[in-house]
């Protein structure tokens, strides 16, 4: 994996605000009338795009935002299990407590690029801003 440049942090409350519009599409919880059964995903992605478009985000910070909530999906399920990190996140019937801390990691983390072209962050980066 090697880290990706051109990722900006974001505010965490406007992760905050991805990361809801992504899980409300993904549960249905916000109905996407061009959804005919395939990449849901994707209509979350674009949900968010529309949501924050015409806010004062330019669309590398945009396009930043939408990377790092669908990254954020799997990096809870690695802090669960890298003890550094673990404290900050809790299951929680079908979702999630996360501490404001983690929050504030993630929104700033450095995110790297799988080797199967998909896009992660760096859990050492999350981890060491959790200590800072």
């Amino acid at each position: 994996m090697h880290r990706v440049a051109d990722v900006p942090p974001v505010d965490p409350a406007l992760l905050t605000f991805g990361i809801d519009i992504f899980q409300a599409v993904m549960t249905g919880a916000m109905p996407v009338a061009e959804y005919d059964g395939d990449d849901l995903p994707c209509l979350g992605m674009n949900a968010i795009t529309r949501q924050v478009s015409g806010h004062g985000l330019t669309p590398q910070e945009e396009a930043a935002l939408v990377l790092r909530v669908v990254a954020f999906g799997e990096l809870i399920g690695q802090a669960e299990s890298d003890r550094r990190i673990a404290g900050h996140v809790a299951a929680a019937g079908t979702g999630y407590h996360i501490t404001h801390a983690f929050l504030q990691a993630a929104a700033g983390a450095d995110i790297v690029q799988r080797a199967d072209g998909g896009f992660a962050y760096d859990l050492e980066s999350v981890a060491a801003r959790l200590v800072h």
